[in-house]
């Protein structure tokens, strides 16, 4: 029976997690085209779901839940050492100071995998 051989090390790197969640008004499009176009980030997601009191203060009926509202949530992944500085900027192009304009958070991830597109990809239709 011979040895196993050793796996490969995963090339991979200290990174964070910013997430975003913003008014379902076009912000998560532009934020996405900025980060791609301006600060060479592709490794980003945006989903959308309902928010409860998420971005506007809101009242309900005792034992009901507010109407709730759509909003987006944009993930980014980023390299440890860029993370508080894009974090900073994301807040001033998300415009996320204005009232309702969202929330930011940052977490660490353990590693993040480099992924790279391939030549000739096509941007989204629209853009």
């Amino acid at each position: 029976m011979s040895a196993p051989t050793p796996e490969a090390p995963v090339p991979g790197r200290a990174a964070k997690l910013i997430s975003c969640i913003l008014p379902d008004d076009g912000t998560e499009r532009r934020l996405l085209g900025w980060l791609r176009d301006q600060q060479g980030i592709i490794r980003a997601n945006s989903v959308y779901c309902r928010g409860h009191s998420i971005l506007q203060e809101t009242s309900a009926r005792r034992g009901k839940l507010p109407e709730p509202t759509l909003v987006r949530v944009v993930m980014i992944v980023v390299d440890a050492d860029r993370a508080d500085a894009l974090c900073d900027l994301i807040y001033e192009q998300a415009d996320i100071h204005r009232p309702g304009g969202g929330a930011l958070m940052m977490t660490p991830l353990t590693f993040a995998m480099p992924f790279l597109l391939p030549e000739g990809v096509a941007n989204e239709i629209g853009e």
